[in-house]
């Protein structure tokens, strides 16, 4: 159909003033029919305003509230948005215009696996995007935390307390998953679907298992109930020595804040703690470093 009106209006008109008429038909289909014609004659919607209802509900995710009231968040990239289409996660995709021609091949990698794909106009789309140069495409994203707070099963728990900033956060989501066997669980951290978090995480939110604790004493209580032994990441007069202890699989690990450690209410209920062995002199290790030293301590204890 595309293909034969754009035939007819080039029959019509003669020289660059028929390049120029097909480029304002192309651009009458895209207005007023609302389509986004691909070079190949996939056809997509169009939105061009900015105050579209689809557009502000999806700039709204912006919001942390908006987030967990909806259950979805935003990934921005070609990476992370084909992470979310293998792990069958995608809710919509939407492509700046400019970028359409530039990322054609992995819109039909994904069209098919989410409920549909959307170009915007250049202006509509910036209203979207948290990125300073972004590479013009943005996907709408299931919630991917577990339901439940279990602490039965194998597999090292990582209880994370109050990590608050959301690149430490996302690097060690990003280390737990490179490491395997490993469940995470978030008290009192920054949001999960913070767009620096999922940045930083590089694909691990779809990956690692991931609970909300909503009652962090309750739940190292409920591990030790369950025979685990719980260590905190932390200088004790008693501390074990990373390294230097048999490391078991149904180890909980607790990393605390980034400034004031792990809270006196956790640490009261943890069984023992650790420590990582340093020089002397130095400055202790940043959370999210210091939570893969000790995962990869334990990974390496697997083998």
């Amino acid at each position: 159909m595309r293909d034969s009106l754009v035939a007819f209006f080039k029959d019509s008109l003669n020289g660059s003033y028929a390049a120029k008429k097909t480029e304002k038909f192309e651009l009458f289909l895209r207005v007023y029919m609302e389509r986004f014609i691909f070079r190949d004659g996939t056809e997509v919607p169009y939105i061009a305003s900015r105050q579209n209802a689809r557009v502000v509900g999806t700039a709204k995710l912006a919001d942390k509230k908006h987030r967990e009231s909806t259950g979805k968040f935003l990934c921005e990239g070609v990476k992370l948005t084909l992470e979310a289409a293998l792990w069958g996660r995608l809710s919509e995709v939407y492509v700046r215009e400019s970028s359409a021609d530039v990322l054609f091949d992995t819109v039909l990698k994904i069209k098919d696996r989410c409920g549909e794909v959307f170009i915007l106009s250049d202006s509509a789309f910036e209203k979207i995007t948290t990125e300073k140069a972004p590479q013009g495409i943005i996907s709408v994203v299931h919630s991917t935390l577990a339901s439940k707070e279990d602490v039965d099963g194998d597999g090292v728990i990582l209880f994370l307390d109050s990590i608050r900033d959301p690149g430490n956060l996302g690097t060690i989501l990003r280390s737990a998953c490179a490491l395997g066997g490993v469940r995470v669980v978030l008290h009192s951290c920054a949001d999960l679907y913070n767009p620096k978090t999922v940045r930083a995480a590089m694909g691990a939110v779809f990956k690692t298992d991931i609970t909300l604790s909503h009652d962090g004493v309750e739940y190292i209580r409920k591990c030790r109930s369950a025979g685990r032994r719980v260590l905190a990441a932390a200088l004790t007069d008693d501390s074990l020595k990373l390294g230097s202890y048999e490391t078991d699989g149904r180890d909980v690990i607790v990393i605390g804040n980034e400034g004031h450690g792990i809270s006196p209410e956790i640490m009261a209920e943890c069984s023992n703690s650790l420590l990582i062995p340093m020089e002397e002199d130095t400055e202790s290790l940043n959370a999210s470093v210091a939570a893969s030293v000790i995962l990869w301590e334990y990974a390496r204890g697997k083998k």
